[in-house]
């Protein structure tokens, strides 16, 4: 059942800051909320436990096809969740001025 005192996290880079999904271990309740700053999320009256954020860590030299090894490789464990994995881009292409290059 899980703690009904704490609260998780799950969170998301988005156009107005960080979308969240503030749940129990229960699951029984949840909560949606858009903070602006990321410090307002850590002071959230809700003191989540755990604090899970769906960022890349570090951008690869080079990918191959379909990305970086682990993310192929997490892929066919997640079944029909699979496409929830997205491919790093390289550093030269995160850099690049456009498109072309």
């Amino acid at each position: 059942m899980g703690r009904p005192d704490i609260w998780l996290a799950g969170v998301d880079g988005c156009a107005g800051g960080w979308i969240t999904v503030l749940v129990r271990p229960s699951g029984e309740d949840m909560k949606i909320t858009v903070y602006r700053r990321f410090a307002e999320l850590a002071a959230a009256p809700e003191n989540p436990a755990i604090v899970a954020i769906d960022m890349p860590i570090g951008l690869p030299d080079r990918t191959g096809p379909g990305g970086r090894d682990a993310e192929n490789a997490v892929r066919p464990l997640l079944g029909q969740r699979q496409s929830s994995v997205f491919s790093v881009p390289s550093r030269s292409a995160v850099y690049a001025k456009d498109y072309d290059e």
